[in-house]
């Protein structure tokens, strides 16, 4: 990819927005993000559902009736990740995910510590809360990219555990989105997040994984080939997957100063009401809006 010099860091003020995804039973899955995950339903109209808590999407689920799992090595939804505020909020879910469901991963990342769960359509969603950096683990001046496994106890015995669980709570946010993507070594993936769309990398594992962000050692987006590093199959539609993702800029002024320097290279892309709509060279779809609509 050729950028003939237009690269620029993106305000470092940009934060995730929701993740839009196709189920194949909107009621279904509206069950299971509410007592299940503990989201509330922010909004609802026919055939779509906008859940969260208060004050912030964090998925838009719209209903593609008998919509089944797409090939493994499409491009897409890896997960996605909701981070609660403190460790204890991280207990009380585990604890009350656990004991109605049997399948779930328990796993230190040295920035955080997380419960990765499947929903019914088999979108992965990783519950997670970051750690304190002292307690981090680095390679040279970069966090290190580690999945250790974590035991029951480790949540259990966490201060505030036993009080009832009631849901996510009020300040959760998008703590990062993990991707497919379908290039080996990432030769198209980085150049295109970093050199042109202005991303800072936070981590990387070897050609597998690719951690980027904003602001010092904060991952928003984590792009992976491990699911297809030989370029993987089309995504059909007719499939639960990921339609697109939201990204927060700060004003529609650095909206529209992002799609100047895709076209200045001539990248496809669309522009319309301040919503910028473009696609990483996988066909991963990426919505650049701004916090002041």
């Amino acid at each position: 990819m050729t950028t003939n010099g237009t690269s620029s860091r993106l305000d470092a003020n940009l934060t995730l927005g929701a993740v839009e995804l196709t189920v194949a039973d909107l009621d279904r899955s509206l069950d299971y993000y509410t007592r299940s995950i503990g989201l509330k339903i922010l909004d609802h109209e026919a055939g779509s559902a906008w859940v969260g808590v208060p004050g912030r999407v964090l998925a838009v689920l719209r209903e593609r009736p008998g919509a089944g799992l797409p090939p493994a090595s499409s491009p897409g939804l890896s997960h996605f990740a909701p981070q609660v505020p403190t460790p204890a909020d991280l207990a009380r879910f585990v604890k009350h995910y656990t004991a109605e469901h049997s399948e779930f991963e328990l796993v230190d990342h040295s920035v955080a510590h997380s419960c990765y769960v499947i929903d019914p359509d088999g979108h992965c969603v990783e519950v997670t809360c970051a750690r304190p950096r002292e307690e981090w683990r680095w390679q040279g001046d970069r966090p290190a990219v580690v999945a250790d496994p974590m035991e029951m106890a480790d949540f259990t015995d966490e201060p505030g555990a036993d009080e009832p669980f009631t849901g996510l709570p009020a300040g959760t946010e998008m703590g990062h989105v993990q991707l497919k993507v379908t290039d080996a070594e990432l030769e198209a993936t980085e150049p295109f997040y970093t050199d042109l769309l202005g991303f800072d990398v936070q981590g990387r594992l070897g050609n597998i994984f690719l951690a980027i962000g904003v602001t010092d050692h904060r991952a928003l987006l984590v792009l992976t080939n491990r699911f297809s590093p030989d370029g993987g199959e089309p995504l059909p539609q007719d499939t639960a997957h990921l339609v697109g993702v939201d990204m927060l800029l700060p004003t529609a002024k650095d909206v529209r100063a992002l799609a100047e320097r895709l076209a200045a290279v001539d990248y496809p892309h669309a522009l319309s009401a301040d919503v910028l709509k473009v696609h990483d060279p996988s066909g991963n779809l990426l919505r650049f809006t701004s916090n002041a609509r």
